[in-house]
C-alpha cells in the first residue's frame, strides 16, 4: 500500500528523500515549541496575571476597609491594566456561554485556581478581552483584561516563517536535484530513441561523474551497434546489387534457348529472384534517412488505393474520424504499401479503417484471407522469417515485408500489431502518435 503512494520517478523519489527529513525536523521543532517552550511561556504569563488578581482580590474581598471602584482602579487597575468592577452577590452565577477550551484559557484557569481560594468563573468577553468573575464573602468582583496579557501574539508569525523557510529550502533542493536528474532523463530518452532506430543528434554527456561515465559508455555502445548495422546493410545491399548483373546476363542468355517451356520457367524464376533482391535492397535502406516531406494520412491512403498496382483490387476505405494532421509521407506510404502487398496475395476483400485525431493516428487494415496463427504473430516481424501454410507464401517471398514496415514505423514512434479480423483473415493495426 505504501509503495503505491510513493512516487515512481527518480526526481520524485529524490525530492521525497530531501523533503521527509525536513518535514520531520519541522514537526520535532513544533512539538518542542508547543509542548515545552510555548506551554512554559503561557504558564508564566498566566501566573503573573493570576498573582495580580490575587493581590487585588485579597485587598478588596478580605480587607475590612471599604474601597470605591474608582479608588481600586486608580490604585491597582490602571497600574496592572486590569479593569475592576464591583458586582452584587446576586449577579454571581454560572455564565451562560462557556469559554473556549483552548490551551491559553486552560493554562490561565489552572494558575488562577492555584493562586486564589475564592469561587470564580473565567469568561471570554470578546475575542480580545478576558473576564474573571470572583465571589467574596460580602461582594463579587469582575476583573477584565486584554487577552494579550496571558498569551504571545507572534505564534502565527513563528509558524509562518517556519513553513516559508521550509518551502524555500525544498524549492532550492528541488532545483538542484532537477539539474542532477536531467542528464539521467536525457540518457533514458536517448536510449529509447536509439532502441526505436531513431537518430540521436542532440545528446550530450553531462551531469555527475557516474552519469557522465554511463553516458560515455552508452555512446560507445551506440557507435558499435550502428557500425554493425551499417556493415550488415552495406553487405546486404552490395550482395543484392552484385547479383543483379548475373541475373541480367542470364535473362539475355534465355533468348537463345529454343525450348519455350524451359525458357518461360527460367524467366519466371529470374523475375522472382529480381523481386526478392528489390525487397533486400528495400530492407537495407529502411535504416537510412527518410524524406521529411509530410502528407495527410487519408490523402496518402487514397493515393495508394488509386495506384495502378492496387486499383484493380477490392479495397475499401472507411473514415471514422479525420482531423487535419500530417505524417511523414515516405515512411507512412511505404508502410501501408507493404501491408497491402501482403494482403492482396491471399485475400480478395480488404477494408482500411482510419481514425485520425489530434493525438493519435490509427489505421486498421482488415482482410478475408487465411490469417496468421497467434503463435506466429510475433515471429513474422523478424527479418527473413516465413510462416508455413500462411499468407504470401510464393517463391519470391523473402520474409522482409513486415520487418521493414516495423523498422520504418519505429523511426517515427509508431507501433504495428497483428490481430484476428472480423472479416475472417488478419487485422494489421498501426498507431502513430502526433
Amino acid at each position: 500500500m505504501i509503495k503505491k503512494l510513493l512516487p515512481t520517478s527518480l526526481l520524485g523519489r529524490t525530492v521525497l528523500i530531501v523533503l521527509f527529513p525536513i518535514v520531520m525536523f519541522q514537526l520535532i521543532i513544533l512539538s518542542y515549541y508547543y509542548n515545552s517552550l510555548w506551554e512554559r511561556t503561557l504558564n508564566r504569563l498566566s501566573r503573573s496575571v493570576a498573582m495580580e488578581i490575587k493581590l487585588i482580590s485579597d485587598k478588596i474581598l478580605l480587607s475590612n476597609n471599604e474601597f470605591s471602584q474608582i479608588e481600586i482602579n486608580q490604585e491597582f487597575g490602571d497600574y496592572f491594566l486590569i479593569n475592576i468592577e464591583f458586582l452584587d452577590l446576586n449577579y454571581f452565577a454560572q455564565p451562560t456561554t462557556k469559554s473556549r477550551n483552548n490551551q491559553v484559557i486552560t493554562s490561565f484557569t489552572n494558575e488562577l485556581d492555584a493562586a486564589i481560594n475564592h469561587d470564580f468563573y473565567v469568561i471570554e468577553l470578546s475575542d480580545e478581552v478576558i473576564g474573571v468573575m470572583m465571589k467574596g464573602p460580602k461582594s463579587a468582583v469582575n476583573f477584565s483584561f486584554p487577552l494579550t496579557r496571558i498569551t504571545t501574539s507572534r505564534n502565527h508569525i513563528f509558524l509562518g516563517w517556519q513553513i516559508i523557510s521550509s518551502f524555500i529550502l525544498v524549492m532550492i533542493a528541488y532545483l538542484f536535484l532537477k539539474n542532477q536528474v536531467k542528464p539521467i532523463t536525457n540518457l533514458a530518452k536517448a536510449a529509447e530513441q536509439f532502441g526505436k532506430g531513431q537518430k540521436i543528434n542532440d545528446f550530450k554527456v553531462s551531469g555527475a561523474l557516474e552519469v557522465r561515465q554511463a553516458s560515455s559508455e552508452f555512446l560507445k555502445m551506440k557507435n558499435r551497434i550502428s557500425r554493425q548495422i551499417e556493415q550488415r546493410s552495406l553487405m546486404l545491399a552490395g550482395v543484392s546489387h552484385d547479383l543483379k548483373t548475373p541475373l541480367t546476363r542470364m535473362k539475355l542468355m534465355l533468348e537463345s534457348i529454343p525450348n519455350e517451356k524451359i525458357k518461360n520457367e527460367l524467366n519466371d524464376e529470374i523475375n522472382r529472384m529480381n523481386e526478392m533482391l528489390v525487397e533486400y535492397l528495400d530492407f537495407a535502406a529502411a535504416n537510412e534517412s527518410q524524406s521529411k516531406s509530410t502528407i495527410n494520412p487519408i490523402e496518402a491512403i487514397i493515393n495508394i488505393k488509386n495506384d495502378v498496382h492496387f486499383n484493380k483490387h477490392n479495397i475499401d476505405l472507411e473514415i471514422i474520424n479525420d482531423e487535419s494532421v500530417l505524417v511523414n509521407e515516405s515512411i507512412f506510404s511505404r508502410s501501408i504499401t507493404n501491408i497491402l502487398n501482403n494482403a492482396i496475395v491471399q485475400s480478395d476483400e480488404i477494408l482500411i479503417k482510419a481514425n485520425i485525431n489530434k493525438n493519435l493516428i490509427k489505421i486498421n487494415i482488415h482482410d478475408n484471407g487465411i490469417g496468421i496463427s497467434d503463435s506466429e504473430k510475433d515471429n513474422v516481424f523478424k527479418p527473413f522469417y516465413r510462416v508455413d501454410k500462411s499468407r504470401n507464401q510464393n517463391i519470391s517471398n523473402s520474409g522482409l515485408g513486415l520487418a521493414t514496415t516495423k523498422s520504418l514505423l519505429n523511426s517515427i514512434n509508431g507501433k504495428i500489431s497483428l490481430h484476428d479480423s472480423y472479416l475472417g483473415g488478419l487485422e494489421v493495426a498501426i498507431e502513430i502518435p502526433n
